[in-house]
């Protein structure tokens, strides 16, 4: 069956186009990052590529491959570099748009149709390529920040990648025909077709990428203590859930800090000054903990370390760093008012302990350690 590429390409420009514009118009009232203006950028002028391709060969336009051609390689870049930023706002994107500039030097000076072949091939390769850097980011971001919508970012643009390369091996190879449009029936034409087909399911893609990290933002708002940083209670019970099952973990043990003197600290200082301190030890305490465990707000000056798989033997250490390093900081901050220090309590567990009774056994250590000042915390292990 023959199929007409130049409608094809047709439905294609205007489908990038109408994208581009729509992604615009969010990043012209603030509501998006600098992404949006790239992937919006990127659809317009590679979708005015395409358009132009079928111009030339409708009404033969002698310079539309020259622009045509390098725009497509430019506009494949920012909607590549459009992924990286939505990934990581501060990512640079110097070298790969000037990577793009460089790969579409030679489409600029090579409008012979006798190379038609070529420059599809060569096009088709710079095309995968960019397709394959999306992969890998979206895959990394699917990764870092559990967005189930990631994964489709990457499949959309994975399948694309090796209908690229071998759209490209054909042409190379001269058996593409001597015109992008018109009606075709070979393997080449189908390949064109259902990259067509991805690149307009595609391009609203980062959309719903964006809707899905909106509302995990908006989740973890939820979930977090407004002044430290460290989740609250409703974050402890996501945090417990992914404790169960195939997650859970060999061992659990909990931790529980308790500032010393805190009260004395806002009644001679004021309130500025203990939301300073609970902040201070916050920062401390994450730093301490990193990716070994989770730090939750309990209430007040309490605050509760999760540490799966982490053995009382090394969480004993992390909770001597936290005491120590919080101590050390706010002592200038003390002068003449007193000192400022950490009682711990810790518990260790196995999984089958319900949590509610780690935090009751680690808080009761807690307040042994309180009432002996001669140790800095009080270990115990769970029965």
């Amino acid at each position: 069956m023959a199929l007409d590429l130049s409608t094809l390409y047709v439905v294609a420009g205007l489908g990038m186009l109408v994208a581009g514009f729509i992604h615009l118009i969010p990043l012209a009232t603030g509501r998006f990052g600098s992404w949006a203006g790239l992937w919006g950028a990127g659809h317009l002028i590679a979708g005015c590529g395409a358009l132009m391709a079928v111009l030339n060969d409708r009404i033969g336009l002698p310079w539309a491959p020259s622009i045509g051609n390098p725009a497509v390689v430019m506009g494949y870049a920012l909607i590549a570099g459009a992924v990286v930023k939505f990934s990581r706002p501060d990512a640079r994107l110097t070298s790969m748009l000037a990577t793009a500039a460089v790969l579409g030097l030679p489409l600029w000076f090579t409008h012979d149709p006798a190379h038609f072949h070529l420059r599809v091939a060569y096009l088709s390769v710079i095309r995968a390529g960019f397709d394959l850097v999306v992969v890998i980011v979206a895959v990394r971001l699917a990764r870092r920040d559990s967005l189930q919508t990631g994964w489709i970012v990457a499949a959309l643009f994975a399948v694309t990648v090796p209908m690229f390369l071998g759209r490209a091996w054909l042409a190379y190879g001269d058996r593409i025909g001597t015109q992008l449009t018109g009606r075709h029936d070979d393997l080449g034409a189908w390949l064109a077709a259902g990259q067509i087909a991805f690149i307009i399911f595609r391009a609203f893609s980062l959309l719903i990428l964006q809707a899905e990290r909106g509302q995990s933002q908006l989740l973890d708002q939820m979930e977090r203590d407004w002044l430290t940083g460290a989740f609250n209670r409703a974050g402890l019970d996501r945090i417990a859930q992914t404790f169960a099952g195939r997650h859970a973990p060999r061992t659990l043990t909990v931790m529980m800090l308790d500032l010393d003197r805190f009260k004395a600290l806002n009644d001679t200082l004021g309130h500025a000054a203990g939301d300073a301190a609970l902040r201070t030890f916050a920062e401390i305490a994450h730093e301490a903990v990193g990716q070994q465990g989770h730090l939750i707000r309990w209430g007040g000056d309490e605050f509760v370390c999760m540490l799966p798989d982490v053995q009382t033997e090394q969480a004993s250490i992390i909770g001597d760093r936290i005491a120590t390093r919080f101590a050390q900081t706010m002592a200038p901050r003390m002068a003449a008012h007193g000192t400022l220090g950490v009682s711990i309590g810790v518990v260790e567990g196995d999984p089958d302990t319900p949590i509610v009774d780690l935090i009751a056994g680690a808080d009761r250590a807690m307040y042994l350690a309180k009432g002996d000042r001669r140790q800095p915390a009080i270990y115990i292990k769970a029965a």
